[in-house]
């Protein structure tokens, strides 16, 4: 199982937030159908190594209007006009759109053109590097299979992309053509993985910790 964790200096407010997301407390965790959470209390200093917590929805179009109903807003520095398009993502493309989650931790809404998941849950857990090779020989060492390769070319140059199973749940791992330093500790600041008996720092900050 795979679990990100989310830092707050005030985890009751977040919690509240959580909640209008449609998020539910089940003992330690916070669930949305196959999305779980752990949220804890600490000082977290903006965006850490993990960027993005991805949710797939049926309808992306229908989930915003649901949600921005209940006071959420997009993320103003990621997606400010809302969904846009990859068309390069799955078969078809993928449509997505941030919001801002506690404390302005980003939350992303995605769905599949073609194959859209009929429920919302997991889809993703964004990882931004440096350097995406030794980030993704770090998760295959540790039993991450690589499920989709993509190079997305733009203006300002290429993003590699890579998309790879990991523990029941999925990272993408990209890199940015210029990486923006990452704080320690992020507000999505660890991955939570069964089974583990004692942290793993993997590189670029990356921690691997027990559930």
């Amino acid at each position: 199982m795979l679990v990100p964790e989310l830092t707050l200096a005030a985890p009751d407010a977040g919690a509240r937030m959580l909640e209008r997301f449609g998020f539910r407390p089940d003992a330690a965790l916070w669930r949305l159908g196959s999305q779980a959470l752990r949220v804890t209390q600490g000082e977290p200093r903006g965006h850490g190594r993990i960027d993005h917590v991805a949710l797939t929805v049926p309808d992306i179009d229908r989930a915003l209007a649901d949600l921005t109903t209940r006071g959420l807003t997009l993320d103003a520095g990621v997606t400010p006009g809302g969904p846009e398009l990859i068309p390069e993502f799955w078969t078809g493309g993928l449509r997505f759109a941030y919001l801002a989650g506690p404390e302005g931790a980003r939350i992303e809404l995605c769905q599949r053109l073609t194959g859209a998941s009929a429920e919302t849950g997991q889809d993703h857990v964004g990882i931004p590097c440096a350097d995406l090779a030794p980030m993704q020989a770090f998760f295959e060492g540790q039993g991450a299979r690589l499920v989709a390769a993509v190079d997305l070319d733009r203006p300002e140059g290429r993003i590699p992309v890579r998309f790879l199973a990991f523990q029941g749940g999925m990272v993408e791992l990209y890199q940015p053509v210029s990486p923006a330093p990452r704080a320690a500790p992020g507000l999505w600041s660890r991955l939570l993985v069964t089974g583990l008996a004692t942290p793993i720092h993997g590189p670029e900050g990356l921690v691997l910790a027990p559930l």
